[in-house]
């Protein structure tokens, strides 16, 4: 796979933030708006560019707030990224259209299904984040030790993980060749899917370093704003959801991805092999269930 060269392009919101998107894909299919995992640009779009094309699939793919060429929100709940996504949608005369989410990019998926029912078709979110601020996650045991003390230093001391955050960001090219290297050394699912794609792994690590191009800031709220209450509940959700998850995946546990699904009241569950890049290592199968 050859990973697609794009231009950002952007708008000017009604309060005056920029915010800019990726397109891939095929220019004339039908549009999917896509939000990548924490911290990561739009650019992680390129990955999924081919998969787009071949299902006939426009894929959007959005800076949220703070990331890549995205001016930031601070403060904000989750539910307030449809109000963005809806001016976005409304400036490209985008009447229907589906949503796809990755990681943390799920929860952002969920809020646009939730508050925007009549022109979101479905849902379809990979190994997606539970809402961390939901008592039942901490009860269940869902949420792993190192999420649950990450979310607290986003929300109790942002600037302080921002600046911890950063160290795991790619600043160059170099820097991401570095982290694909390491991500490789290892027997995990991920390990062996780095393994295999080496240059899909350094698009994303590259598309990290973009989600910091603004500085740490922009992350740091990314990550803190699905560890606080999110504003609606899964049960909101009414459009179809298709939620796919890796069984052998260490960042969101299965367990977790069947709690969450048995709360939306029309999500069908897809367990398949992989880990948490399974939205990466399956992209044809995955991007199939849009439009299917």
């Amino acid at each position: 796979m050859t990973p697609q060269p794009d231009s950002v392009r952007t708008i000017r919101l009604d309060d005056g933030r920029v915010l800019a998107w990726h397109e891939f894909g095929d220019a004339a299919g039908f549009p999917c708006l896509f939000f990548p995992g924490s911290a990561t640009s739009g650019r992680a779009g390129s990955a999924l560019d081919e998969a787009a094309q071949r299902i006939g699939a426009k894929l959007i793919s959005v800076d949220r707030p703070g990331l890549g060429a995205s001016t930031r929100a601070p403060r904000r709940a989750l539910r307030d990224w449809a109000a963005d996504i809806e001016e976005l949608s409304s400036a490209l005369t985008l009447t229907r259209f589906a949503v796809l989410g990755h990681s943390a990019g799920g929860a952002f998926a969920l809020a646009v299904a939730a508050s925007m029912p009549r022109r979101v078709t479905r849902a379809v979110i990979a190994a997606g984040s539970p809402p961390y601020a939901e008592r039942w996650t901490r009860d269940d045991h869902l949420v792993a030790p190192t999420t649950r003390f990450n979310n607290f230093l986003a929300l109790a001391t942002p600037a302080l993980f921002g600046r911890l955050f950063r160290l795991s960001a790619p600043r160059t090219r170099d820097a991401a060749e570095r982290m694909v290297s390491a991500l490789s050394r290892g027997r995990s699912e991920d390990s062996r899917f780095v393994q295999r794609h080496p240059e899909i792994a350094r698009l994303l690590m590259e598309s990290l370093g973009d989600g910091f191009a603004g500085g740490p800031d922009g992350p740091a709220e990314d990550v803190a704003i699905i560890a606080r209450a999110w504003g609606f509940g899964l049960d909101a959700v009414s459009v179809p959801v298709h939620w796919w998850h890796g069984s052998a995946d260490r960042n969101v546990r299965t367990e977790t991805g069947r709690a969450i699904v048995a709360r939306i009241p029309r999500a069908t569950a897809h367990v398949i092999s992989g880990g948490h890049f399974l939205l990466y290592d399956h992209a044809p199968e995955i991007l199939a269930s849009l439009t299917e």
